[in-house]
C-alpha cells in the first residue's frame, strides 16, 4: 500500500471514529432516529475499510493510530449501548404503566 493509499486508508478510519462521536452524543440526547441514521453511515465507512484495508500497512504509527481510533470506537460504542439499554429500560416502564398489568387469563377470556 503506497503513502497516499495509506492516507485514505486512515481518513476512512477517522471517519468512522467521527460517526461514531455523533452516535454518542445522538444517543446522550436520546434522538434515536439520529442514532439509527448515523450508524447506517458508519456501516457503509467500515464496509469501506474492509474493501480498502484488505492488505493492511505494518507501519508501526499507522498500526498504532488504527488501534487507537479503533479502542476508542469501541468504548463509544459501549456506551451508546448503555444508553441505549437506559432507554428501553424507559421505554418498557412506560408501556407497562400504559398497558396496566397483564390478564392472567389472555385476550378475550374472562
Amino acid at each position: 500500500m503506497n503513502p497516499a493509499q495509506q492516507d485514505a486508508v486512515l481518513g476512512l478510519y477517522e471517519r468512522a471514529l467521527s460517526l461514531t462521536h455523533a452516535m454518542l452524543e445522538a444517543a446522550r440526547k436520546g434522538n434515536w432516529d439520529e442514532l439509527v441514521r448515523l450508524e447506517a453511515q458508519r456501516s457503509q465507512v467500515v464496509d469501506q475499510i474492509r474493501l480498502d484495508d484488505a492488505d493492511p500497512a505494518r507501519t508501526p504509527a499507522l498500526v498504532a493510530r488504527k488501534r487507537q481510533i479503533m479502542t476508542e470506537m469501541l468504548q463509544a460504542d459501549e456506551r451508546v449501548q448503555l444508553l441505549t439499554q437506559d432507554w428501553m429500560h424507559e421505554l418498557r416502564e412506560v408501556l407497562g404503566s400504559v398497558s396496566g398489568p397483564a390478564d392472567p387469563d389472555g385476550p378475550g377470556v374472562g
